[in-house]
């Protein structure tokens, strides 16, 4: 691990993180004045993806996230990329505050143009929480989190605000506190038709890495009637098809 105060943001190995992947000090000092606007102190270069030798939480197409500390703790705060096919986070903000209202995301806590600053969570992969999952509560835990996982989707469809990147829900929804998180609305819209529930089982139970190990700990037999359920909930997104979905998941009992 590796801090950083603000006044030590324009030097390298840190700028290449502040203004990442285009080094520019007139961006830095820039992010830098966003950053006191917002409270940070410093930033907190730990996680498992690496910028150089600096530790970060993660890069995307549009963001890199780090650690930040302000007065009151600790946060993940997302830096817009230098190369961004935006001008702002501000579309980003906007959705992920909204999606805040109804229970799914991490808080966003204050945004400026280039920065959003959030809830930090100490996430795992999906992945690597169903392989943790043992004994006799194992079907029970992995329906509680499939189940409530599925019900953020589906209140997503309801809003009309498609996440656009659940294809690959190894990359976002984690496990953390307990319970499931959708995470990184970069490429959200309210535009296109929303279809996280379909997009979200067909990863779950069909064509994801983890999907045969969850099948089986769940007692999911039937793929094929599945997809057609996800093909007849995809037409009209209706709570009748929604529970046709969760009955054929064996889920239609459990807590959400």
């Amino acid at each position: 691990m590796e801090r950083a105060s603000l006044e030590l943001l324009t030097k390298t190995p840190y700028i290449q993180v502040l203004t990442y992947p285009r080094i520019s000090l007139r961006e830095a000092r820039g992010r830098i004045r966003q950053l006191r606007g917002l409270g940070v102190e410093e930033l907190v270069f730990e996680g498992p993806s690496k910028v150089g030798r600096l530790g970060i939480l993660g890069l995307g197409t549009v963001g890199i996230v780090v650690k930040a500390r302000s007065g009151e703790g600790l946060f993940a705060l997302k830096i817009r990329r230098t190369d961004a096919n935006r001008p702002s986070m501000d579309e980003e903000t906007k959705l992920t505050r909204l999606v805040n209202r109804v229970g799914v995301g991490p808080e966003v806590y204050a945004s400026s143009r280039d920065l959003m600053l959030m809830k930090l969570l100490e996430p795992m992969e999906l992945s690597e929480w169903l392989r943790g999952l043992k004994g006799e509560g194992t079907r029970a835990a992995a329906r509680e989190v499939v189940h409530s996982l599925l019900n953020q989707c589906r209140t997503l469809d309801i809003m009309g605000v498609d996440h656009g990147q659940l294809s690959n829900l190894r990359k976002h929804a984690v496990v953390a506190e307990g319970k499931p998180w959708i995470i990184d609305f970069e490429s959200a819209s309210r535009v296109r038709r929303a279809k996280n529930v379909t997009t979200a089982a067909q990863y779950l139970f069909i064509g994801g890495a983890l999907s045969p190990a969850l099948r089986r700990v769940l007692g999911v037999r039937d793929t094929a009637g599945l997809k057609r359920l996800l093909a007849e909930y995809k037409r009209d997104l209706s709570d009748y098809r929604y529970s046709k979905i969760l009955e054929a998941l064996k889920l239609a009992g459990g807590s959400g």
